[in-house]
């Protein structure tokens, strides 16, 4: 039995992550739409803000939200920094197909595993690089760093022989569209080592698990407020994200909140198991995005972002 709820979880939480690329990249109906990026955020803000009223309203003991984002100061900094990393990394969708922003996105774990192992250094917590980073951990950063670049080159290389077709777009395809996913990537890789001071109950702060979804989505509900404001302010008219047009953005949010309660629950049953198998859902995506949306790249793309998807593979289960 447990073993059926562990791998319905797990699958759950492919399909669930699976979908909010496509979702995410299916809201962009127009690549020059003003304020994209900010509008993707107002939703986003409006299923954080729902989430964070539900876990206030479950929690059982009293909760100011001054003394916990005051106690937990290295959440609610992050929280700030994601609210950024996140609206900003949202163009990526507009540059990239959802075949390639969600492997890129994925290269978070290699990241991470670089800024814990300086991180654990930093802080005295290992005497040398080679306590913390085995030989899978650096295959797979390695793996992931030269797939990335590679994948780069390769993108610009194909653009440009489009270049009339694509009316000179090709040079922003490459490294400059890599940058966005790169960044998401990045603040992923915060997450980990904010996540892990707060909440560790022997080396950090030992903060309620609750506590985080709390502060980071009043963050960024505040956030979402302000860019509906400017919106309104710029344009000259309210943006409307219940409608058609921002059903995909919303529905996306609540696809990616859905597969973190999937992910969790997963963990908590089979931690070792749960991480290799869910590092292949940009592989879902892939698929989806040729099917679904009708994504073609080329073949020496696909290997590359397969590469980036074993390296994350092999970072995981080096971790593991």
């Amino acid at each position: 039995m447990g073993v059926t709820v562990w791998l319905a979880l797990v699958i759950a939480t492919i399909v669930a992550w699976s979908a909010t690329s496509l979702l995410y990249k299916a809201g962009i109906r127009d690549a020059d739409e003003p304020h994209v990026c900010l509008k993707y955020s107002v939703c986003i803000g409006l299923v954080f803000l729902v989430i964070a009223v539900a876990y206030l309203a479950m929690r059982e003991e009293p909760f100011t939200i001054w003394e916990s984002a005051v106690r937990f100061w290295p959440m609610t900094l992050y929280g700030l920094l994601y609210v950024v990393i996140n609206t900003v990394s949202f163009k990526g969708f507009v540059y990239n197909e959802a075949s390639v922003e969600s492997p890129v996105e994925r290269a978070s774990s290699g990241i991470s595993t670089i800024l814990l192992v300086f991180a654990f250094l930093a802080l005295g917590r290992a005497g040398s690089i080679s306590e913390v980073l085995n030989a899978p951990k650096a295959v797979g950063i390695a793996f992931i760093v030269v797939c990335v670049a590679a994948l780069a080159w390769v993108r610009n290389r194909d653009r440009r022989k489009n270049a009339e077709s694509d009316a000179g777009r090709w040079r922003y395809v490459g490294l400059g569209t890599l940058v966005f996913p790169l960044l998401f990537a990045l603040g992923d890789g915060v997450e980990t080592i904010v996540t892990g001071l707060c909440l560790d109950t022997t080396y950090g702060f030992g903060m309620p698990e609750g506590d985080s979804v709390i502060i980071i989505g009043l963050e960024y509900a505040a956030f979402a407020l302000a860019f509906w404001l400017y919106i309104l302010w710029r344009e000259g008219r309210p943006y409307n994200p219940f409608t058609r047009h921002s059903a995909p953005r919303i529905l996306g949010a609540v696809a990616d909140n859905v597969g973190i309660v999937m992910y969790a629950y997963a963990m908590a049953i089979d931690s070792v198991s749960t991480d290799p198998i869910v590092a292949t859902y940009p592989i879902l995506v892939m698929l989806g995005g040729r099917v679904l949306m009708g994504e073609r790249l080329s073949a020496a793309q696909y290997a590359l972002l397969l590469g980036i998807v074993s390296g994350s593979i092999l970072i995981v289960a080096g971790t593991i």
